[in-house]
């Protein structure tokens, strides 16, 4: 060994010197950032200012939105953080997926005179454009709702992965799923009653569940901060936080029992008090229903006979005695009810008022520090008071937007009436093709109004469209529901009254009561309680679904739409 020492690596003194120069660093940077914020402090203009200098590179693209801004016809210039400044812009508003958007954001300015203002009548502001695709975004998130609605509690059972069992009622002779004697196929059909109920971010009960009003007044203020005309920003904004401010859980019911929902002697749906009283007449079933059967019939499981085929076929006369049967000849009334069941919806809407609402979701946006300039830090409670303010305002009377004047659905052509009515089988009777005829062509030109029905027949003498006072949802245009509108069909199909009763419920009692598989074109689909409905079968679609033809409250009109619909009522209002 020789007197060379050893080399050792000094990993202390290495991490001091790495921490030294870090240190450094962040003091130039820091330095380098308040000089920046003084010298941008002298130079920054606010969109309401009227000289305009250039400030820091990193604010290009502020300034160039402010140029802009400049160059615009003094109609325009009246900004405010209050206002919905895009409804004095008459520029085609772009999603991301259009290829041809235009290179600059400048907008069409507003032609006052009035000997122009006929050139402008036909275009639409940016902001009714941006209103109508929101109102979109709205029908497909409605849409969602209304098929869990339709959906049959098998397949939301197995979609939430909840207990079979918890849904197996008695034997129903309607449902073909049922084998006598498998109890393990006895799944209650449908849903009895769908209830819905819209709270937002605090728990608070909501009437309206239609939030697009205070997400666009959030936009414009967002907007107004960094170029009040940019569509484009204005339009990814609301749908990132509309998409983001529905949430929804599902749950069931304990299955239930009326008094008696099948007749024997008399299978009609005698009265509408039946319907209105299932919910008061509650069983609740044995805990383990693998082993015992419900427990308001004394009977043991193995008193059930097996016949000697499992497609046991039950015709209305033959009600009393496959009663009979299944007690063993034991006296029985002739009422025989096979199970109910609920569905509830507990929907959250983000709001603009509740403390924890749109402006706490807000991540990609309005609160990302990333996006903060000089005048923009964010949701504190002034900027959120100003969008607050904004959405108070009467925009029908300021700006001309209104839900009801939002039209997703246009009337169809004599083309598409007639592709229609040529796919329906070839010996439906005339009746039953006219009455198709008469609800294919008022597709698209009856405005949804909350209750509201009609003692006239046809369109000339009714008025619909016209301005009335608003519902419940704001919608102002009259128009019919959707129990008013079945009755409008037959009514103006046969030029009198074919239906006697008004209301969902009571539709449940109108006709001669059909199973879902006898459906025909014209028979009616009724869903009542809370959250009611009513629509015409059109045709068998795939998978089971159907196509139907309804006034149709998510899109503000008479539309066809694709749903399982499997509802507790199906009926028959014409026989020929």
């Amino acid at each position: 060994m020789g007197n060379n020492k050893e080399k050792y690596f000094d990993q202390e003194k290495t991490i001091y010197r790495v921490l030294v120069i870090a240190g450094i660093i962040c003091v130039c940077f820091l330095i380098n950032k308040i000089a920046n914020s003084l010298n941008d402090e002298q130079s920054f203009r606010s969109v309401s200012h009227k000289p305009f200098k250039t400030v820091s590179d990193k604010e290009d693209a502020l300034n160039s939105a402010y140029s802009i801004i400049e160059n615009v016809s003094s109609e325009n210039d009246n900004l405010d953080p209050t206002n919905l400044n895009l409804a004095k812009v008459y520029k085609f508003v772009e999603d991301d997926e259009d290829r041809n958007y235009y290179a600059t954001n400048a907008p069409i300015p507003v032609i006052s005179d009035e000997d122009k203002v006929a050139e402008t009548t036909e275009l639409k502001s940016s902001a009714f454009q941006i209103y109508e695709k929101m109102q979109n975004r709205y029908k497909t998130y409605y849409q969602s709702l209304n098929n869990m609605c339709d959906a049959k509690p098998v397949n939301i059972v197995r979609q939430y992965h909840y207990d079979g069992y918890s849904i197996i009622g008695k034997y129903n002779p309607e449902d073909p799923t049922h084998k006598v004697g498998k109890r393990h196929t006895w799944f209650i059909t449908n849903f009895q009653n769908v209830n819905i109920d819209y709270r937002d971010g605090d728990g608070n009960l909501l009437e309206d569940d239609n939030n697009i009003k205070y997400i666009m007044s959030m936009a414009s203020v967002y907007t107004y901060y960094r170029d009040p005309y940019d569509t484009k920003t204005f339009l990814k904004y609301c749908y990132d936080l509309f998409d983001n401010s529905y949430t929804y859980v599902a749950s069931i019911s304990e299955v239930y029992y009326c008094s008696g929902c099948m007749h024997y002697d008399d299978p009609e749906v005698s009265s509408i008090s039946q319907i209105n009283s299932i919910s008061y007449h509650k069983i609740k079933p044995e805990t383990n229903p693998q082993k015992v059967l419900p427990k308001d019939k004394p009977y043991k499981a193995g008193t059930l006979i097996r016949f000697a085929h499992d497609d046991y076929s039950v015709t209305p006369g033959d009600y009393k005695s496959y009663v009979e049967d299944i007690y063993n000849g034991e006296p029985t009334d002739l009422n025989y009810c096979p199970g109910h069941i609920d569905l509830n919806l507990h929907v959250t809407v983000m709001t603009l008022d509740a403390s924890y609402g749109l402006t706490s979701i807000d991540k990609n946006y309005g609160n990302k520090g990333l996006n903060y300039t000089k005048n923009w830090h964010g949701w504190d409670s002034f900027m959120k008071n100003r969008a607050r303010l904004l959405s108070y305002k009467d925009w029908e009377k300021e700006y001309g937007l209104s839900i009801s004047y939002v039209d997703f659905v246009e009337p169809l052509t004599q083309e598409e009436i007639n592709y229609y009515l040529s796919r329906l089988d070839k010996n439906l009777t005339k009746n039953r093709l006219s009455v198709i005829e008469t609800a294919l062509r008022s597709v698209g030109r009856i405005p949804y109004y909350y209750g509201g029905k009609t003692s006239r027949f046809g369109y000339e003498t009714n008025n619909f469209g016209i301005k009335v006072p608003a519902d419940y949802k704001g919608r102002c245009l009259k128009g019919l529901d959707c129990s008013g509108w079945v009755n409008w069909v037959y009514g103006t199909t046969f030029n009198k009254y074919i239906i006697k009763s008004e209301g969902t419920a009571k539709l449940a009692t109108e006709g001669m009561k059909i199973t879902r598989k006898d459906l025909l074109p014209g028979d009616i689909i009724v869903r009542p309680g809370i959250d009611s409905h009513v629509m015409m079968f059109l045709e068998w679609a795939p998978d089971g679904q159907m196509t139907v033809i309804h006034e149709n409250g998510g899109v503000n009109n008479v539309s066809i739409g694709t749903f399982d619909a499997y509802y507790p009522y199906y009926r028959r209002i014409i026989n020929s």
